[in-house]
């Protein structure tokens, strides 16, 4: 385990980072088919003008941070390709000389 064991502390981490995001998830589900529901209502709705602008403000506040969070997400991802691959490459020339 001794050379694993640096890397311990980045797994858990990441084991972390997906346990978070299981919730998210299933948020993510159901604000999906509230938002698809809510459209549809907000054609036959017959809001005023100020809370038209209180929910278009709530909106574009959610939407600029799941845009950042998405970001920060994105390169997670990127970097996780990068260690994949290079973990592959290590496997393969650990494979031709042994």
């Amino acid at each position: 385990m001794g050379k694993i064991a640096e890397f311990m502390d980045f797994i858990w981490l990441l084991n972390a980072q997906v346990n978070s995001l299981h919730e998210p998830g299933l948020l993510t589900q159901n604000a999906l088919q509230k938002a698809k529901e809510l459209d549809d209502k907000l054609k036959k709705m017959d809001l005023t003008g100020e809370e038209a602008a209180i929910v278009k403000k709530e909106i574009e506040n959610s939407l600029a941070y799941m845009r950042n969070t998405g970001k920060k997400l994105t390169e997670l991802e990127e970097e996780l390709f990068a260690l994949l691959e290079n973990l592959t490459q290590i496997m393969k020339t650990t494979i031709r000389f042994h």
